[in-house]
């Protein structure tokens, strides 16, 4: 592979080691931005070439070893020198005198009056572009327009005349273009840090703001905030699905913390709660979309962990001392059950894509079993499981009958036909009667009421977890190692909010 030196004017090149000037010479790769942008900056700014910026910055960019004091990036000497600092460079410019009469110089206007300098002082700065106006200089002995002499007052100590022309637009233009690079490169770590610190305080505004971002208060989020702050700051990120012990002892070790843990919590809470994709979310908080999705996926994971408490399975003692109205008919209810589908996209196997096609949905889904307290918080949630599988599969295979205890009434619909396998832990369900092609009489048509006003919580209660956008689209398939993490995580948010059945 042909390495070039992209220092300065360097002619350095892999191609031509023959050569004398080539002799004891190496390349040494420029960082790259997407891993150490900070250092990137620095090898940019001491190349100093016009035109190349970080966003030229890629596989082939390379600055040779005659750049640096020690003849490679050291400790103490970590990027080249700067080009045109050298002292063999600025002796081999020439110097000389700038014509007076022959060019027409750039000045900095002031009270709209004309500053000139002196002819043989030399120009060291340049105005800003927005000031500049254009000189031109006429002898003294020529007439204006009226036939009038030049004026004494306008006389310059060298006998010219200054005329006043405005800058014409394209030349301001044309400089800005110039250094519009160079702009973006010095402003492109600041400019991150400003859209969060603006995102932040946009979501952190009042009570109304932080819920509708987030899902939670401004005093809840205060609290998650600080009870996961001590674990997020020895957490691991996630790094893909490999998780082989070659992999762990291989791993290199990768950049510093770009985000700070309050920024990274909103960020999964962004996505959960509005929806945002990768993309999106990468231009809010100035990162890369790949940042996002392993922030995102070692953040759920460690919710799921360390929160998974708040889904648990009460007592009968506490459901019977927090029982709600609408359950006096039902006293014994320790769990409102039902499943819920979540649009996936559709699998390239024929063979995936039977098994996760739902008749119900007319859509390929993946399934979950929830269950609910007559409160109306989350007790239970299950593992995804693929759409076509029935609801009394799911229960058998959740591990749901493991938590049912002797004298359980378990709510549910008419579709769970679990009435054996309850019956052998000693409980009993309650399903609407069936009508069997017949009017149901007097006693079936009230039951029939009751179950199904003590039952509509539970579909409340999956409304109130499908109030996450995440889990409203069709969910791609990439996600799917994360999906238990994403539901659970959202079940756990639910239950951090305000009391469903009263």
């Amino acid at each position: 592979m042909v390495k070039r030196c992209a220092w300065g004017t360097c002619n350095s090149d892999s191609r031509y080691k023959d050569k004398e000037y080539m002799k004891d010479v190496t390349f040494w790769p420029i960082p790259k931005p997407k891993t150490r942008l900070r250092e990137t900056l620095q090898w940019v700014k001491a190349c100093n070439r016009k035109h190349f910026t970080v966003k030229n910055v890629d596989k082939h960019a390379y600055v040779c070893s005659k750049h640096f004091p020690e003849g490679r990036p050291t400790a103490n000497y970590p990027f080249p020198l700067t080009a045109g600092s050298s002292p063999s460079q600025t002796q081999s410019k020439p110097t000389r005198k700038i014509p007076v009469r022959k060019i027409a110089t750039q000045l900095h206007l002031q009270n709209h009056t004309v500053v000139t300098s002196s002819s043989n002082a030399d120009i060291e700065s340049i105005p800003s572009p927005a000031a500049f106006i254009s000189v031109e200089y006429t002898d003294v002995t020529d007439h204006d327009s009226n036939g009038n002499e030049g004026d004494p007052e306008h006389l310059s100590e060298h006998g010219y005349a200054c005329k006043k022309v405005m800058v014409d637009q394209s030349v301001q233009t044309t400089i800005q273009k110039e250094h519009l690079d160079e702009y973006e490169d010095e402003n492109l770590l600041n400019e991150g840090s400003m859209r969060r610190k603006l995102l932040l305080k946009d979501v952190m505004k009042d009570d109304t703001s932080c819920k509708f971002y987030t899902g939670l208060s401004l005093a809840m989020f205060g609290f998650l905030f600080t009870f996961l702050s001590n674990s997020a700051k020895s957490m691991t990120y996630w790094r893909g699905g490999d998780t082989s012990n070659e992999r762990k002892q291989t791993q290199k070790k990768g950049p510093k913390r770009v985000l700070s843990i309050k920024e990274e919590m909103m960020l999964m809470l962004l996505r959960l709660r509005r929806g945002y994709d990768s993309i999106s979310l990468s231009n809010m908080f100035g990162i890369s979309d790949t940042l996002v999705s392993r922030i995102f996926a070692t953040w759920t994971s460690l919710v799921s962990k360390e929160l998974g408490f708040l889904i648990r399975w009460p007592s009968k003692e506490q459901v019977r001392y927090k029982r709600p109205a609408c359950f006096k008919h039902f006293p014994k209810t320790r769990c409102i059950i039902d499943c819920t589908e979540f649009f996936v996209q559709k699998p390239s196997l024929p063979s995936a894509q039977r098994i996760t096609y739902s008749s119900y949905k007319h859509h390929n889904t993946f399934k979950c079993l929830v269950g609910i307290t007559p409160r109306g918080s989350f007790s239970f949630i299950s593992n995804l499981f693929t759409g076509s599988i029935s609801d009394k599969k799911i229960v058998e295979q959740s591990g749901f009958l493991d938590k049912v205890e002797y004298g359980d009434d378990i709510m549910a619909d008419r579709g769970f036909l679990i009435r054996g396998e309850l019956a052998l832990k000693g409980a009993t369900l309650n399903i609407p009667p069936f009508t069997m092609g017949k009017q149901m009489c007097s006693a079936a048509t009230t039951k029939t009421r009751r179950i199904a006003h003590a039952r509509i919580h539970v579909e409340r209660a999956i409304g109130r977890l499908k109030n996450f956008a995440i889990l409203q689209g069709t969910l791609p398939l990439r996600m799917k190692s994360q999906l238990d993490n994403v539901v659970k995580v959202c079940a756990i948010l639910c239950n951090l909010d305000k009391q469903l059945v009263k």
